[in-house]
């Protein structure tokens, strides 16, 4: 935890998450067995450890909860956990921002699942666009992204959370290359792309336990009534 320096807005607390499990070793119809995850989600975890960095530096005035978790791959086992066990009581916990991806094929994006839903996407441009990205919403609403990754679980609760993803077009040949496959290894990843990346989630990270309203959840969203239940608004 990275205590913030506002005497009022530091009882407040962003949850920044990144899974750093993976599926582990197994056979299959290449020589090598062991699936390393690069994208997914050895990027989310060094995005949280670059925040960690950062913000131990130049803490905002929320406080901020790192939290890598594991089991995510096994079904959100390690975020569902902590929702249910926090450390701090999730009615002090305003955000989740979420580091998961399946890879990327535009390096000119980041992927945001999803847009529209809370108030913080003022917050995702503003980053995005210092770093040269442009933010992109879902491209694939019949997958489920959101919940499939470990800020749904913050969610239900009635967390407002967001997952900040590499840049990802479309579901192709060139994402499925990598994804879940022992080809994702880290000298197969764009350096300079993840630099940028790493600085925008660092930035949104940073503008949201700044900003000087908490984020809440966009009227209508299907989380909005748990959220109402959770902070008792």
């Amino acid at each position: 935890i990275i205590e913030g320096t506002d005497a009022v807005l530091k009882n407040e607390y962003i949850v920044l998450t990144a899974h750093y499990d993976h599926v582990g070793v197994k056979k299959n119809s290449s020589p090598d067995s062991i699936y390393n995850g690069a994208r997914d989600d050895a990027i989310g975890t060094v995005a949280l450890l670059q925040t960690a960095n950062f913000l131990s530096k130049n803490p905002p005035k929320r406080s901020v909860i790192l939290l890598a978790v594991t089991g995510e791959e096994k079904g959100l086992l390690g975020s569902e956990w902590y929702a249910n066990h926090p450390l701090i009581p999730l009615n002090k916990t305003v955000f989740n921002l979420n580091c998961d991806g399946a890879g990327y094929n535009d390096k000119t994006i980041v992927s945001i699942f999803d847009f529209n839903r809370t108030t913080v996407d003022e917050w995702v441009n503003k980053a995005c666009q210092a770093y040269g990205l442009i933010p992109k919403g879902d491209p694939a609403p019949e997958q489920n992204l959101y919940e499939r990754s470990d800020n749904v679980n913050f969610a239900v609760k009635g967390v407002p959370a967001m997952n900040f993803a590499p840049g990802v077009k479309a579901f192709d040949q060139e994402l499925f290359t990598y994804y879940h496959q022992p080809a994702d290894e880290v000298s197969s990843l764009d350096m300079d792309y993840l630099q940028k990346y790493y600085r925008a989630f660092v930035y949104t990270a940073y503008l949201i336990a700044n900003a000087a309203q908490r984020p809440v959840w966009k009227s209508g969203d299907r989380f909005a009534d748990a959220g109402k239940t959770l902070y008792g608004r």
